[in-house]
């Protein structure tokens, strides 16, 4: 059974920053890059728990990619995936409060 897949407004703003830096110098590369990271985060609706776990106590999984990580979580329970940040590797990891 496939989950649902919900894109949280945190990483609706993450994209958005990285789309409009990305656009500065090439917005052809900038609307392909967002397909391609929604396009991954959408496919968590088959088998989300194929990523490793970043934080066990929060059970947040991290989706390599490169260079950039999907943070989300699954709701086992209720079959739901939920993206909580997108965020390029190379900075210092998000606050997840």
């Amino acid at each position: 059974m496939d989950y649902k897949v919900v894109i949280a407004d945190s990483a609706i703003d993450d994209l958005r920053a990285i789309v409009e830096f990305v656009a500065e110098d090439d917005p052809a590369a900038a609307a392909r890059l967002a397909d391609k990271l929604i396009n991954h985060s959408l496919n968590l609706a088959v088998f989300p728990a194929r990523h490793p776990v970043f934080d066990r106590e929060r059970k947040i999984h991290k989706m390599a990619v490169p260079p950039y990580l999907i943070f989300y979580t699954c709701e086992e329970s209720l079959h739901v995936v939920n993206i909580i940040h997108i965020w390029h590797g190379a900075r210092r990891s998000p606050d997840f409060r």
